[in-house]
């Protein structure tokens, strides 16, 4: 069950006015939302993946069943020092809520983190999933979500094995 008291918190935090009915409102709702669940900062709403990246359908249901208290941003939920941090990350990283950034952002962190995609193949995936936007606005939002979350000490050990692989190959064929 989603906290969205926890949600409004943070939209207050971000100073984000809020209309359910605008799409565009509700995207970066649900991308903020799944962004910082992967940060650490849970609020209860499960993720997964459609046409428009992470999406959690309890959520939206939340949202709409809520709609007076969500526009007006009412909540008794006090935001922890940690949790502004992770907010602050969150919106410098997404030039203050870009949609399409949270989109790009939110889908490449879902694939890496919750579907246990490496670099290529999240990638990959992504650009797959969103033939619409450019190389160029990809090549940002997910360079932002590697900003966000920095390679763990397991993953640098298998990025350098990798890297290995491939230059002694090269060495290899430059033999000939």
């Amino acid at each position: 069950m989603g906290n969205l008291e926890k949600v409004i918190a943070c939209m207050k935090e971000l100073d984000k006015k809020l209309k359910v009915e605008n799409f565009e409102d509700k995207l970066v709702v649900q991308k903020t939302t799944c962004l910082l669940k992967l940060l650490g900062f849970d609020m209860g709403y499960r993720f997964s993946l459609y046409v428009r990246g992470p999406y959690s359908p309890d959520l939206t249901n939340d949202l709409y069943g809520n709609k007076g208290i969500v526009e007006s941003l009412k909540t008794n939920y006090t935001i922890s020092a940690k949790e502004k941090g992770l907010i602050a990350k969150v919106a410098d990283a997404s030039n203050n809520l870009d949609p399409t950034l949270l989109e790009i952002m939110a889908t490449y962190a879902f694939l890496s983190k919750e579907c246990g995609m490496r670099g290529k193949e999240a990638l990959a995936e992504l650009k797959k999933l969103k033939p619409f936007y450019s190389e160029a606005k990809i090549a940002v939002g997910v360079s932002r979500a590697k900003q966000l979350f920095p390679a763990t000490e397991k993953e640098i050990r298998e990025m350098k094995a990798e890297f290995k692989e491939i230059e002694s190959a090269t060495v290899s064929d430059n033999k000939y």
